[in-house]
Formats: C-alpha cells, structure tokens, sequence
C-alpha cells in the first residue's frame, strides 16, 4: 500500500472520528432579545438553561444570544422568529394582540394579588394545556411558543406623589393590556409605550408614571425620573412567553431535543417567575429605596380597593369582546380554565416557596410531561 493511500485512509478515519463527536446535525441558533444585556432573562435564566441544552444535546444543539434589540424590538420579535432571522426570541402578545388573539386574552387577565407562583404555573399551564386556539395561532405565525411567567404585581411609580384615585386623574401612565382599561377607570391616561420606549418618554416628560414591577425601575432606569412608588399592589399579568421558536427550527430537532427544550423552558418559566419576579424584585426596590431615595406613598386602600372591585366584571367583558373580535370561538372558557388552574396552583404554590427548582419540577410535571412535542 501507497503512503498516500495509507494517509488517506489515516485521514477518512479521523474525520469519521470527528463526524462522531460533533454530530452533522450541530447548529448554532440564534436568540434574539429587545430586553438589555443586563435584565435577569438575559444575565441569569437563559445563559443556564441554553448550557444545560448545549450539554444534554451533547453539543448538537447550541444557542447564541443577541440581547439589547439589536436583531428585533418587542413588535418585531414576531416576523423575525416566523422569517427565521431569529431562531428564537421572547415574546409578549399584547404588542401584537391580532396575532395571537386567544394568548392575549389570558394576558389580559389582570390577576389582583400577589401569589407569582399560582399566576404563573396557571397562565403557563392554561395558553399549554387548554387552549388549542392557542396553538393553532402559533402555528399560523410558524411559531412554538415555550415558557411562559406572568409580572409581580405591578405599581405605580410616579414623579409626583399618588395618594388617591384625585391624585392620578389626568396623569400620563405607561399602560398596556387588560392594565389600559384599568387606568382609564380610575381617570388617568394610558400610554401604550413598551419598556424601552417608556425610557425616552419619562425623561423628555411625555410620561408622569411608569405602572409595573419594582425590578424594572432599575434594569430600565426609570427610578432616576420617578422617585415616588404608590403601596398598591394592581395585579400581575402573563404569560410573557419566554422561548417563542421558530417552527422550522423546533420540527427539524428529533423528540428527545425537543424534550431537552422543554426541561429548559420549565427552567426559566420558574427563574422568571420566582428569580426575578419576587426574590430580586424584594431586593432590588430595598436597594433602590437606599441609593435612589424612592419613597414609598401611602395609598388610601379603601378607593384602590372599590377601583379593583369596580373593573373585574368590566374587565371580564371587555376581554371576550376583543377576543370574539380577533376570531377567538369561545374566550369565556378560555377565561374560565384560567381562574380553574389558579385554584390548583395556589394549592402547589404554598409548598413551593420560594423554591426556583421545586417550581421548575412542578411545571414539569404538572405541564410538559403532559403534551406531546410533536403536537405542540
């Protein structure tokens, strides 16, 4: 035999070698998030879960984030995941509330309270496990939609001090969602901003309040022009949906990735909810209260509470009006299966905690073991 035969077969053996550990079917794909490098889905929940994927996938399977906007803004999200610029992104329906009419209407469910568990594990188990229209409108956007987390209970934060229902009449309140009528009852102006936009319009003085959770006055900024935080709780809402992937991209992975994905989606369903939403979000308004000034106003819980009162029933109409609108064939049992799955979660919430992993297993046991991947 030839030294150049021999060489050549030395060669194909390695290659075959190498074919074997790097599998032909190794992909990077690409996340693209609107949320600053520095927000808790960006610096802690999806770093961990797409390193478990690229190691459970024994490295076939690998993922790449562009945070900050740089591919797609929250509106865009949608055309980028379904052109396939993006393989995945996070997604909010409000921004696009004709796309995905039956997720929009559990968005819109402003839940009053401040139990993140119970509103998450059932937003999320809700839009996955009974809600096929759901699934048909990501199907028509060529998207799977995993994960998902609703907010902590959103506040007001204010330039001026907002004591009662008089002093937030006429008021400027970044606003979107079920949170729009909500403010309208209670005789202030919505501001459909998004996050990043709200930035801009609070220091030129488009906006007199930013409404939402505490974490967001210091990934945003907003507690350098807001210093006044009304002691209200108004209601948290989801899910936001943390892993919207592209359908080509989901349908080519076999069925064991996609239950990786799924393990991982559980992951930071769990983190969100739990990991920023409540344990940072406690630490980050005590620090801010410290270093930013921000006081606390004391509400007159009497007026807040008959506002609360005043738009459930309001709130319940208007979202099957919108929905049988967009085409939604039935939005009052969608609404319905959403207040059922509560009152299962509030029961698993009280052993859950604070547990981030005892909150990702309950998810996993309680949702994604119950579909299949394939039908998703």
């Amino acid at each position: 035999m030839s030294i150049k035969r021999m060489f050549s077969i030395a060669g194909g053996a390695l290659l075959g070698a190498l074919v074997a550990s790097n599998p032909a079917t190794a992909e990077e794909l690409i996340y693209g998030s609107w949320l600053p490098a520095g927000e808790y889905l960006n610096r802690v929940a999806l770093p961990k879960a797409f390193a478990a994927i690229a190691k459970d996938t024994n490295g076939a399977i690998t993922w790449k984030l562009v945070p900050g906007g740089q591919l797609a803004d929250p509106k865009a999200t949608y055309d980028a995941v379904r052109s396939g610029l993006m393989a995945g992104g996070m997604a909010v329906s409000s921004y696009v509330p004709n796309l995905i009419p039956s997720v929009n209407t559990i968005y819109n469910t402003v839940i009053f309270g401040d139990d993140v568990v119970a509103a998450s594990g059932a937003a999320l188990e809700t839009a996955t496990l009974h809600c096929p229209s759901c699934i048909a409108e990501f199907k028509k956007i060529n998207a799977v939609a995993l994960s998902g987390w609703t907010s902590a209970p959103y506040y007001l934060a204010c330039r001026e001090p907002v004591k009662s229902l008089a002093d937030l009449k006429g008021k400027r309140v970044r606003a979107t969602g079920g949170y729009v009528e909500l403010m309208r009852q209670s005789d202030a102006v919505p501001i459909a901003a998004t996050l990043v936009e709200a930035v801009g319009l609070l220091q030129r003085g488009g906006l007199d309040c930013q409404f939402g959770v505490h974490g967001w006055l210091k990934i945003f900024g907003y507690a350098d022009f807001v210093k006044n935080v009304t002691d209200y709780p108004l209601g948290m809402t989801g899910p936001a949906i943390g892993m919207l992937l592209n359908r080509d991209v989901w349908s080519k992975m076999t069925l064991e990735q996609k239950k990786i994905h799924l393990k991982a989606a559980a992951y930071v369903s769990a983190a969100l909810a739990l990991g920023q939403f409540v344990i940072e979000n406690d630490e980050i308004f005590s620090e801010l209260q410290r270093t930013k000034g921000l006081t606390v106003v004391k509400a007159n819980k009497q007026e807040f509470d008959a506002l609360v009162s005043k738009y459930d029933p309001i709130m319940r109409q208007r979202n099957i009006d919108n929905a049988k609108q967009f085409g939604v064939a039935d939005p009052a049992a969608l609404i319905d299966a959403y207040a059922a799955a509560r009152q299962k979660w509030a029961v698993l919430s009280k052993d859950i905690g604070r547990d981030i992993d005892k909150f990702a297993a309950a998810i996993q046991r309680e949702i994604y073991d119950k579909v299949d991947p394939n039908k998703m």
